[in-house]
């Protein structure tokens, strides 16, 4: 039981269930034609935050989807998959709002700069230097 609690206590690991959790809801809420999208983008969310990527392919990811190196990118890209996978059913209302409460969690976690990003959302350091591959947007820095 201690260790439990001691695991739900770093904010890291529970960031990474519910990452996972996300990327199931996107991938079992979809239908056929929309389903190939969802289980794209539910499996790249499970894959960063099971796998560890090489660097290049860190640093690929960042350069092409850098939103999801970031507490607002990665809730906006949330919100708009929990907006793509509402369907007609019950079941599919259930993970479309779980995945879009978790989206505006995270933007909100992007002002409140309580918690550091977690290892899955910190960006590859061998491109940070690159003013042309940096995210967009962060509310944590200094301009």
């Amino acid at each position: 039981m201690d260790q439990v609690k001691d695991l739900l206590a770093q904010p890291a690991f529970v960031f990474k269930c519910i990452n996972i959790v996300v990327g199931a809801c996107m991938i079992t809420g979809a239908s056929i034609i929309i389903g190939v999208y969802a289980t794209l983008f539910g499996g790249t969310v499970i894959g960063l935050e099971v796998y560890d990527l090489p660097s290049n392919y860190q640093a690929i990811l960042y350069r092409y989807a850098g939103f999801l190196y970031s507490f607002v990118g990665r809730g906006v890209f949330y919100i708009l998959v929990g907006v793509l996978i509402t369907g007609s059913s019950p079941l599919r209302y259930a993970f479309a709002a779980a995945v879009g409460v978790v989206g505006l969690a995270y933007v909100v976690l992007e002002f409140v700069n309580k918690f550091d990003l977690p290892p899955s959302m910190v960006p590859p350091d061998a491109i940070d230097s690159d003013v042309e591959s940096r995210a967009v947007f962060r509310a944590s820095q200094e301009q």
